[in-house]
């Protein structure tokens, strides 16, 4: 019995380049769809924070109504803050500017920082442009407040809470692009 011999035996053993490459493509995808995920988009972040921020102030509101207490919140570049004066019969005339304290509640009301570079722009009483540092948006326990308008930026991107006079408060995101 004559023994065959037979050439060597291909493609048992390892991949081909091909293999290799199409392996290589597939990972470079998954990483680029993992990385756009994870980066941050500048304007869901201004979007999110400006949500935050309004669901705060309708929850100062309501707690004005309830509390029969006068709330007020104030700005300024990467901070905010809530404060509440006393009931005016406990206050002594020609002090509402000096009663205001820091909210009680240190949890729910507690000062914040902006996140990132998000800051308060703007803040507008009554369509009037404040002073941040001197003027506070009030809430009143009769649920009437001055209209309002905080314009938060983070670069060019804009976007604008309102309040009306009868306390409804509402994230303007502006045209898309801004």
């Amino acid at each position: 019995m004559d023994a065959v011999k037979h050439g060597p035996v291909r493609g048992e053993s390892g991949f081909t380049l091909i293999e290799m490459l199409v392996v290589l493509v597939i990972i470079g995808i998954v990483v680029a769809m993992i990385g756009v995920n994870l980066a941050p988009d500048p304007r869901q972040a201004l979007e999110t924070e400006a949500q935050r921020l309004a669901l705060l102030l309708q929850q100062a509101r309501d707690e004005a109504m309830t509390s029969g207490t006068r709330i007020a919140f104030s700005a300024e570049k990467q901070e905010y803050r809530f404060w509440q004066a006393p009931s005016r019969s406990t206050e002594k005339p020609g002090d509402a500017a000096k009663t205001w304290q820091a909210h009680p509640d240190r949890e729910l009301y507690k000062p914040r920082s902006l996140a990132g570079s998000i800051r308060v722009d703007e803040m507008r009483i009554n369509q009037q442009p404040v002073d941040m540092h001197l003027q506070k948006i009030v809430f009143t326990p009769s649920g009437m407040t001055l209209p309002f308008r905080v314009t938060l930026s983070d670069g060019v991107l804009r976007v604008a809470i309102s309040g009306n006079a009868i306390g409804e408060i509402e994230v303007d995101k502006g045209p898309p692009g801004s």
